[in-house]
């Protein structure tokens, strides 16, 4: 077991900007990292970082219309942190090679009635660099416990009204100019109930979309697979839902480019599939009798290594492509709580952190 990076925590409280002004202000060395690894990924692709700002502005909108609690913690961020609104906005909007997997259960898998959701973070190595866990509680609305990138993405957390939110990349033919889907998983956060958190999931006006996972501490739990202008949703069998990286509903196929395209489609990047049918027959061989425990276990999981649940980085492709489990969680929704491991949870020990 390597030792393992202190995770930085920040407590901030008030309206969506003051949070915003207090995160920027805490957390300026990771962003500015983010965005000196943003304008590498930019030059590699020959795209001139004004043009990206400007192709980025198109986006702002739709976000007005659909958040605009987030457009004003984005400006607090860019106070406290002294960088540009513009070029913070942009950070939302760049594509990723995420390879997330995540499984989700309630009463009827597990062996206490407890509801977990389970989720590994696969991306950039350097982005374990960014990592930083908020503890936030708004001015209106409930307070959220969230792992983030430098506190401005808020990607995976739980909320005091008992709903959950992690995600899942997905590649999809209709992307469009709309709302990132990197903003949507805030508003998720800020959902009181079950039903809100859906609609927050789906915007009319969404640039794309992940497979938004949505559980509540009641045990109702939904699969959001989306697109820029489509969804699907998915519901427990058997009380539990595996996701990884490529669409299941049979409706959502139309939109599937994880493959490649028609005439050209390939199962070389295919560790979405053995993640997928990986974890279901892991959580198959434990029902009725999962435990947190169970799904740690699980998390560390090496089958198809190194594109394995838990994810290394692949030596033969180039360094700046590389991806791995930066972090992993399980949510115990019944207790809210997160059970959390930094960087490759194989490698490390999860640590528990309470709303």
């Amino acid at each position: 077991m390597i030792e393992e990076r202190r995770l930085k925590t920040v407590e901030v409280s008030g309206t969506y900007e003051s949070m915003g002004s207090e995160l920027g202000s805490a957390c300026k060395p990771e962003v500015q990292s983010m965005l000196s690894e943003a304008k590498d990924i930019l030059s590699r692709k020959s795209l001139p970082w004004d043009r990206a700002l400007l192709m980025a502005g198109r986006h702002a909108s739709f976000v007005m219309e659909y958040n605009p609690n987030q457009l004003s913690f984005l400006n607090g961020y860019s106070k406290g942190s002294g960088l540009s609104f513009d070029e913070l906005f942009l950070l939302f909007c760049l594509d990723e090679k995420g390879l997330c997997t995540d499984v989700m259960v309630n009463q009827q898998a597990t062996d206490d009635e407890s509801v977990f959701s389970a989720h590994t973070e696969d991306w950039s190595v350097k982005s374990e660099e960014f990592l930083v866990l908020v503890k936030a509680k708004p001015k209106n609305g409930p307070a959220i416990l969230v792992m983030t990138h430098a506190g401005l993405e808020w990607i995976t957390g739980i909320n005091s009204a008992g709903i959950s939110a992690t995600g899942n990349s997905l590649y999809q033919s209709d992307v469009r100019f709309g709302v990132p889907k990197l903003m949507v998983a805030p508003k998720i956060l800020a959902s009181e109930t079950l039903g809100d958190a859906l609609g927050a999931a789906t915007p009319a006006h969404r640039a794309s979309s992940y497979n938004n996972n949505i559980c509540h501490s009641s045990g109702e739990m939904y699969c959001v697979e989306g697109s820029a202008t489509d969804f699907a949703l998915m519901y427990p069998e058997n009380g539990y839902l595996v996701h990884t990286n490529h669409y299941i509903h049979p409706a959502m196929a139309q939109y599937e480019t994880a493959f490649g395209v028609v005439g050209a489609k390939t199962l070389a990047n295919s560790s979405t599939i053995t993640r997928y049918h990986r974890a279901r027959r892991l959580v198959r061989a434990s029902l009725g009798s999962i435990t947190a425990d169970t799904l740690m276990e699980l998390l560390r999981d090496h089958f198809n290594y190194p594109a394995s649940i838990c994810r290394h980085p692949l030596k033969e492709e180039a360094e700046h492509d590389r991806c791995k489990t930066t972090y992993a969680t399980v949510i115990d929704l019944t207790r809210k709580k997160m059970l959390l491991c930094v960087g490759n949870p194989c490698e490390g020990e999860f640590k528990s952190y309470s709303l």
